[in-house]
């Protein structure tokens, strides 16, 4: 991982489809050697490109954070018990008030009833659970972008996508998806740089039916690319989790203050003990004490903070993270 990786990483950020022509353009090298050095970040599994169906926009799912405290000795093997749930999306390991934070979508209230109070409490080990269900996204990692490319740049790689990476609000019932979607879909989420040629042999359509097909769910904000990686992968190895209390008249500023943070990589109200919970990635102890102190200190309404710093990513995005190679 060098310099010019790093680089490259952020134009995948900014834009996970984008070509290596726009990509070596972002990155001031030659498409050639984009052409070799994005497939290597893939196959070593350093970093996924994938395509994610957006829950909130289709009405599929809803999602909460679940805060798990455990018995001493049992808090791994409840986090991978965890992950190995279809509900779960992120599963971390913490230091802090709590052992275990996961990211957990339900589809019905008679769903989420059974995860709190059969499947949760049943985790082997588990003493207390926390929840607090999503009712608001400030950000994601959909436009997640660290201080790897110049602003600029990263604006320029933005406007060239057809999928949204900033977060809007769901308006009106979504249309069903065909079965074409869904093989669209399925496909793009093990592999979001598939060519179109590649993507219609896979799902048994031209390559301008899926194409157009695509790029309808995309510009519909049903169908959403996302570039994975650890951020230690790219020199943010303090990994924090973030659980506060704002007054909730103060909630939707607090909210997009910490949204517009390069650090933030996603930042959503919620319900429960804390109504807002998040996700930082930055470089250092000291910089994390700069962010505690200088932004979330002076948040508007700020009544109390919980930080809990990640000793383990056991599963983000729904795969258990692979260490580069």
């Amino acid at each position: 991982m060098d310099e010019l990786d790093r680089r490259i990483i952020g134009a995948l950020l900014a834009h996970p489809r984008a070509t290596h022509a726009q990509i070596g353009e972002a990155v001031f090298t030659s498409e050639a050697t984009v052409s070799r050095r994005v497939p290597r970040l893939l196959r070593s599994g350093t970093v996924r490109v994938i395509g994610v169906i957006d829950s909130e926009a289709t009405r599929r799912a809803r999602s909460l954070f679940v805060r798990l405290r455990c018995r001493p000795g049992t808090a791994r093997r409840s986090a991978e018990h965890l992950a190995r749930w279809q509900e779960s999306g992120s599963v971390k390991l913490l230091t802090g008030s709590v052992e275990c934070v996961a990211e957990v979508a339900y589809t019905s209230n008679e769903h989420l009833l059974q995860l709190m109070l059969d499947q949760l409490p049943g985790l082997d080990g588990v003493l207390a659970v926390w929840s607090n269900q999503v009712i608001r996204r400030f950000s994601t990692p959909h436009g997640w972008s660290p201080s790897l490319l110049p602003a600029d740049v990263v604006d320029r790689l933005r406007a060239q996508r057809m999928d949204q990476w900033s977060e809007q609000p769901p308006v009106g019932s979504p249309p069903p998806l065909s079965r074409l979607d869904e093989s669209i879909v399925a496909s793009l989420a093990v592999d979001g740089r598939q060519g179109w040629q590649q993507l219609a042999e896979r799902c048994g359509a031209s390559p301008v039916t899926v194409r157009r097909r695509t790029e309808a769910m995309m510009t519909a904000g049903f169908l959403r690319m996302r570039t994975v990686i650890e951020p230690s992968v790219v020199g943010l190895p303090v990994n924090a989790f973030i659980a506060l209390s704002v007054n909730p008249t103060h909630l939707g500023q607090a909210g997009e203050l910490l949204a517009a943070h390069h650090a933030v990589l996603m930042i959503a109200a919620t319900t429960g003990d804390r109504n807002l919970c998040g996700e930082v990635a930055l470089e250092s102890d000291s910089a994390l004490y700069a962010f505690l102190s200088g932004t979330v200190g002076q948040l508007p309404g700020l009544q109390h903070a919980d930080v809990a710093v990640v000793l383990q990513s056991v599963k983000r995005a729904g795969v258990t993270p692979t260490a580069p190679s």
